[in-house]
């Protein structure tokens, strides 16, 4: 009997005082789909790192195919087929699709030249196995959310990778988007492959995998197949207690004046005579949630920008109650009660080099007590480890999302902005920030949600409006079917009418 494509022996992985993975024995086989879950701060990055290289184990022994990982580096995983996709992505914007292929694993041919047929063969020959079509010759600037994560994909497949390791590979990508990836990753799998994702979305591992692996606290807690568990049981296990109840939608104050409008806003986008946002117009009143539900790249970061006052406007205006504030500054907007969460945390959300203290404090200089302040925010938002001297750098993704969300909403509002809010945190660390845009909204705070979940909208607000080619097509309740909504963000109108 081959031995697995990946064991983990007793491993433990301490950075400073905290422990990140204790004491963590499993086995990944080939052929296989396993997902690695558990709340923010649980280890399952670590986890993965220490399987593709990214650190080595300070006790215990990582095998590949039976044999030690040793020395335990990105270049020796990737010489022995581990393939590592990271929850951010690692593409040089300005290169095309294929130059990112090349990058770093460029081929030669006999006289040593750069061999760019060959490149573009042996990536055209992964994406026919992960049956996916990329515009090789595209900049990666220009590339929705979905194909760069299929070009990270067909990166390491072309560099020989047969242990995939995916790392919150469906945070950003719309439902649709989400089961193209899963049919790429079952179809790698049934070619031999062994396949990790890292996700938080329950219905992915019950749908799409073979087996499951729980962490908390950085220990495992339950492996098993997906066809032996239910999604009721990972909960238990996930959160290690019966989980809390939904979070429930603020009542509705109805459309009434508007505290944040948007009235034929055009933008323009990268393409000369292509518009990011054509003639967009929305409005939100005081007390109301509404959602911005689409396909990646259709148009939402050039809102969210244009809103904050990072892009210019073209046409039209943005007004806060009856002010316009269009030409205004990012702080002179922030002054006026508008708060925007970017979608990056990473480039627009953090510093990273600073500490948790200084980055739940950026934007309240003179705050009369700002260690009080930053208690609060630390345990309303269940921050992990609740330690403020540790650097933003040295938290999870999902705890770096709860500094950048508790910054922005632990204030009084007039109007906010939250693009991918939840991204990539766990059940709980939702569910709290779920409760604190309902509490925003209830304080009269007019909110508008963008983002790529569509559970998360149809959960949280009063109101979806669907984004496509850079125009609202669409306005829906939130109970309005999936398939509905689907329709309408790959701009069927008609269908979405219906």
């Amino acid at each position: 009997m081959s031995a697995p494509a990946v064991s983990l022996e007793s491993v433990s992985r301490r950075f400073g005082a905290v422990v990140a993975v204790r004491d963590a024995s499993a086995q990944f086989e080939r052929g296989r789909v396993h997902a690695l879950i558990g709340e923010n701060g649980a280890g399952k990055s670590t986890l993965l790192g220490l399987i593709g290289g990214a650190s080595a184990p300070d006790q215990g022994r990582v095998l590949i195919d039976g044999q030690p990982l040793h020395p335990g580096t990105p270049a020796e995983a990737t010489r022995r087929g581990v393939g590592f996709v990271h929850q951010h992505f690692m593409l040089v914007e300005a290169f095309t699709a294929l130059e990112n292929v090349m990058l770093g694993a460029e081929p030669v041919d006999s006289l040593r030249r750069l061999d760019l047929s060959a490149a573009r063969r042996a990536a055209e020959s992964a994406m026919r196995d992960l049956g996916a079509k990329l515009d090789l010759d595209a900049p990666v600037s220009v590339l929705g959310v979905g194909e760069r994560q299929t070009l990270e994909i067909v990166r390491i497949l072309v560099r020989g990778a047969t242990t995939i390791l995916l790392d919150e590979p469906t945070a950003v990508l719309t439902p649709a988007q989400a089961t193209a990836l899963y049919a790429s990753v079952e179809r790698m799998a049934r070619r031999g492959a062994c396949v990790v994702i890292v996700t938080h979305r329950l219905r992915e591992v019950i749908d799409h995998c073979d087996d499951v692996t729980v962490m908390r606290r950085g220990r495992i807690v339950l492996s098993s197949p997906v066809a032996d568990t239910n999604a009721a049981a990972l909960t238990r296990a996930i959160m290690g207690a019966e989980p809390p109840p939904p979070i429930e939608r603020p009542r509705d104050p109805g459309k009434g004046q508007s505290a944040l409008s948007l009235s034929h806003l055009t933008v323009a986008g990268a393409t000369a005579g292509r518009p990011a946002l054509d003639d967009v117009s929305l409005s939100v009143a005081p007390g109301r949630i509404v959602g911005i539900a689409g396909v990646e790249g259709n148009g939402q970061s050039e809102l969210v920008q244009a809103i904050a006052g990072l892009r210019r406007v073209e046409a039209g205006t943005i007004q806060l109650g009856s002010a316009v504030v269009n030409g205004l500054s990012v702080a002179k907007r922030r002054s006026l009660g508008l708060i925007v969460v970017h979608a990056d945390r990473h480039r627009e959300g953090l510093m990273l080099e600073g500490t948790v203290f200084d980055n739940l404090v950026l934007g309240d200089p003179g705050a009369r007590d700002e260690a009080a302040m930053v208690r609060r925010r630390v345990e309303r938002f269940g921050i992990q480890p609740p330690d403020p001297t540790l650097e933003a750098r040295a938290l999870s993704g999902g705890n770096q999302q709860k500094v950048v969300t508790a910054r922005a909403l632990d204030r009084q509002l007039r109007a906010v902005v939250l693009s991918q809010p939840t991204r990539g945190v766990d059940l709980g660390a939702a569910r709290a920030i779920h409760a604190a845009i309902g509490s925003a909204a209830q304080q009269g705070a007019a909110v508008l949600v963008v983002s790529a979940d569509l559970a998360e909208l149809r959960a949280i607000c009063h109101e979806v409006l669907v984004i496509a080619g850079g125009r609202i097509v669409a306005s829906l309740p939130p109970e309005t079917p999936e398939d509905v909504f689907g329709r309408a963000m790959l701009g069927d109108v008609a269908g979405a009418e219906a």
